[in-house]
């Protein structure tokens, strides 16, 4: 996963040179703390995200999307008790003015799902990884013209050999341009 997340930043960073030579603000990180909550076990659990983003058109970005949560109350064939999960998607994000200087989006990704169990006895398998497809709505308020806040929340659906996992997150965050 730690691989996966740095080719795709070394990615992204390469892209971002030829963009910063003659459009401006194209590139866009946030990172922030979020929360994990699944309505299946009424479990919930901390954790923070980190987005990457880069804007194609003026409304229209493609968005690398990675959060984790540990200790989080996971009750499958895996595990009965806490778990980390992580995360990674790549998709797109639709922007909105709202009238003011504020914008509202609209996410979409497809990933990697990552079920991690806290207590398993030696010898055992305590990792599983499947497929997850997010879906996310939020508002980005900036604070000047390169520097803000952000929150949003998320549906994440596994699928796979995750397919019984399904997490609502709510996050909040700074986030940055250039």
């Amino acid at each position: 996963m730690k691989r996966v997340i740095f080719a795709v930043t070394a990615i992204l960073m390469m892209l971002g040179q030829t963009a910063l030579a003659s459009e401006g603000n194209n590139i866009r990180i946030a990172a922030g703390p979020s929360l994990f909550y699944d309505s299946m076990n009424q479990e919930a659990g901390a954790g923070g995200y980190l987005d990457l983003g880069y804007r194609l058109t003026p409304s229209v970005a493609i968005e690398l999307h990675g959060a984790m949560s540990d200790s989080f109350g996971v009750d499958n064939d895996l595990t009965r008790g806490d778990a980390s999960v992580r995360l990674l998607t790549l998709g797109g994000r639709y922007m909105s003015d709202m009238g003011d200087a504020s914008s509202g989006y609209i996410s979409m990704g497809v990933g990697v799902l990552e079920i991690e169990a806290e207590e398993m006895p030696s010898g055992s398998d305590d990792t599983r990884s499947g497929g997850v497809a997010r879906f996310g709505v939020g508002v980005d308020f900036p604070i000047t013209s390169q520097f803000g806040v952000t929150c949003g929340a998320g549906f994440n659906r596994g699928f796979g050999a995750t397919d019984e996992v399904i997490l609502f997150d709510f996050t909040t965050g700074l986030f940055c341009t250039f």
